[in-house]
């Protein structure tokens, strides 16, 4: 974990937010991080903001279904074919563990919300409301600054596994009386007319940890990680978030923070209210929502419930 780049999001952080709430910072590493990073870190998050540290114990590496031989030839092949410098397999343990087992971690056992931040981020508005109180007096469950289609490369099989994971739990979207579907999902968001790799990226989320530590969210993450793609494709914690949003969550539990300013190497999300440009250091005109590729804006159109055994 870079140093140079935790102070550089914490700097933002700080200095747009969390210097008038002194909300506290949980850092998880699979090695302890070394004293002088902690100073540092402190020093970062100044008088009114507490700062833990934790080691992963439980969640990373290898599980016992995971062929290591061929996790680190599907990591390889794919950097090669994507022209990636390295795709380490370091990176699928880490998307592993954000993808569920994080919440289960001791120090994030007091927390109901999380906001994500990822080192050398920036955040490039200031903020005029507190996230946190937002989601929860909006009763809202997850909250994200950008989405994008994946690469169809990264995900080949997910839809199958998305479908057979449906087909196995019907129980857990038809109503009380078994009669139909409920409506408390987004599908529509995701499988419009067919499945178009749209995911939240979740470098930035806001998430209620309820949400992750669900009984429906669980059983989907178990069954997604038996089927391996994680480490024989490049599914991430974005995929397994993204789709359990859109099965177990509908329209009005997840929102665009598309008022939050935020960068994360070639993308970014900035405002488009004159208001807002006023606390801002961004182009509106470069906000990767006006992109292609772009699922941010698609959420307030398609995100709409469909009966899962027809996508």
């Amino acid at each position: 974990m870079s140093l140079t780049k935790v102070r550089r999001t914490m700097f933002d952080v700080q200095r747009r937010f969390n210097d008038r709430h002194g909300y506290p910072y949980v850092f998880l590493s699979e090695q302890p991080l070394s004293d002088l990073f902690q100073e540092a870190v402190r020093h970062m998050a100044g008088a009114n903001a507490s700062v833990e540290f934790g080691t992963i114990e439980e969640g990373w590496g290898y599980p016992e279904w995971i062929a290591p031989e061929r996790a680190e030839q599907a990591a390889e092949d794919w950097a090669e074919a994507n022209d990636v410098v390295v795709d380490r397999v370091g990176y699928r343990h880490m998307v592993r563990y954000w993808a569920g087992p994080f919440a289960s971690h001791p120090l994030m056992q007091k927390y109901r919300y999380m906001w994500r931040l990822e080192p050398g981020s920036h955040y490039t508005c200031d903020f005029e409301y507190d996230p946190f109180a937002y989601l929860e007096s909006h009763r809202l469950s997850y909250g994200f600054s950008i989405s994008f289609e994946e690469t169809p490369d990264a995900v080949p099989t997910l839809a199958r596994a998305a479908r057979q994971f449906i087909a196995e739990n019907l129980d857990m979207f038809q109503t009380a009386t078994n009669e139909t579907f409920n409506s408390g999902n987004s599908l529509g968001w995701m499988f419009d007319m067919e499945y178009n790799r749209c995911q939240f990226l979740t470098n930035s989320e806001i998430v209620d940890l309820d949400f992750i530590r669900s009984k429906n969210y669980r059983k989907l993450f178990e069954h997604l990680d038996k089927k391996g793609g994680m480490y024989y494709e490049r599914w991430s914690d974005a995929t397994v978030r993204s789709l359990a949003a859109a099965m177990f969550l509908n329209s009005s539990q997840v929102r665009w923070m598309d008022d939050v300013g935020y960068k994360h190497d070639l993308l970014n999300n900035c405002p488009t209210s004159i208001e807002r440009q006023m606390r801002c250091a961004c182009n509106p005109a470069k906000s990767s929502h006006h992109l292609p590729m772009s699922c941010s804006a698609r959420w307030s159109t398609s995100a709409r419930s469909l009966n899962p055994g027809d996508i």
